[in-house]
């Protein structure tokens, strides 16, 4: 069995996703959970974008309407909405944010996603003349997120695609942004294009500088947030350690806390699952996401402890508190780490600030 083979089973027996009759991956609770998260997290990338909400399509775009989209009438409701719904940001450049849902799929070397799935799409209206500008930037500021939430981020590149002797490149890019596993493939996480419009007399935005009409180059940006998804997963899961665990970006990890607490006195269990309650109040309060079922697990010695610690790891879940019997008298917990596998002695009284500050930085 192969390394990529092996993380598939992992995160399918982790409960992240399910491989159907017809091959295709299938997001189950932990996964729709992650996917949830990265979709929030795209949200708010570029925060200064006219949101226009949701869209739904019958079919997936071809590869022709890679370049072809402005021409649809989609594309061209977005621009309306633009301009009647968020009128100061109708001006060049400016960014507009949508998503939309397709069916079928799109398929990469490794797996097939289970359909419909969503896309998330950014159009940038930028000044012809600094639209190349605008390209670089992007593809450099899009890799650079996609490098920031993985656990490897050496495995992403940017993979120019071949126009064809149709189009010049005076008039149309393209990029796409790749995940590499080895031998195993590529995952397309992103796709880049811009497409120079002409002689459009409906299709014109004020310069932000100078007021002057002019009419804007477009560039989209291209997620499939259920392909990016279980891209994330394998990559959080193909880190070549000896130890299986899920190394998630701890901010969009499903669960980033958990707690644990190991009873060797049976007379005080139940004072220390009061405290487990107490401390599973205190961290929901503080908005951090806890890990599920009662949020807290009991364990009856170091064999169990372990094997609990173990699938929380699976889980991808960064940090668990880990009580005992003495934490009753001196308040005293362990924090243990995910990734360090080591754990710190903290104080009661500092949960939940101490965890805050953690995820915060």
């Amino acid at each position: 069995m192969s390394r990529i083979q092996r993380c598939f089973k992992s995160l399918a027996s982790a409960g992240f996703f399910r491989t159907q009759d017809d091959n295709k991956l299938e997001l189950l609770g932990h996964g729709r959970e992650y996917a949830k998260l990265l979709q929030q997290h795209w949200l708010r990338l570029r925060p200064l974008a006219a949101h226009l909400g949701d869209t739904s399509e019958s079919s997936s775009p071809s590869d022709l309407q890679r370049f072809s989209f402005t021409l649809s009438q989609q594309f061209q409701a977005n621009f309306t909405k633009l301009l009647e719904e968020h009128p100061r940001k109708a001006k060049c450049p400016t960014l507009l944010k949508h998503q939309s849902t397709f069916s079928p799929a799109r398929s990469n070397p490794l797996f097939v996603t289970k359909s419909p799935v969503t896309l998330l799409t950014t159009d940038f209206l930028v000044e012809p003349h600094r639209a190349l500008e605008h390209f670089y930037n992007m593809q450099r500021e899009s890799k650079i997120w996609w490098m920031r939430l993985s656990s490897n981020p050496s495995r992403y590149r940017i993979v120019p695609c071949d126009l064809g002797d149709d189009l010049s490149p005076k008039n149309y890019q393209a990029i796409d942004i790749r995940s590499s596993y080895g031998d195993a493939g590529e995952v397309t996480v992103e796709e880049l294009s811009l497409v120079r419009i002409e002689d459009d007399k409906d299709f014109r935005l004020p310069d932000a500088r100078t007021g002057d009409s002019m009419q804007p180059t477009v560039i989209r940006s291209v997620i499939e947030l259920e392909a990016a998804t279980c891209a994330l997963l394998l990559d959080g899961c193909d880190h070549g350690r000896d130890a299986q665990s899920l190394l998630l970006h701890r901010n969009l990890a499903p669960y980033q806390c958990g707690i644990t607490c190991l009873e060797s006195e049976p007379e005080l269990s139940e004072d220390l699952a009061d405290l487990c309650l107490h401390l599973k109040h205190v961290i929901n309060h503080a908005g951090l996401r806890l890990c599920q079922g009662t949020g807290f697990a009991s364990t009856k010695d170091d064999s169990q402890l372990t094997e609990q610690l173990l699938d929380s790891d699976m889980l991808g879940v960064p940090y668990t508190l880990v009580l005992n019997d003495q934490t009753l008298k001196n308040g005293l917990m362990q924090l243990r780490s995910r990734d360090t596998r080591l754990a710190e002695t903290i104080h009661i009284s500092d949960v939940p600030d101490y965890l805050l500050n953690i995820f915060k930085n």
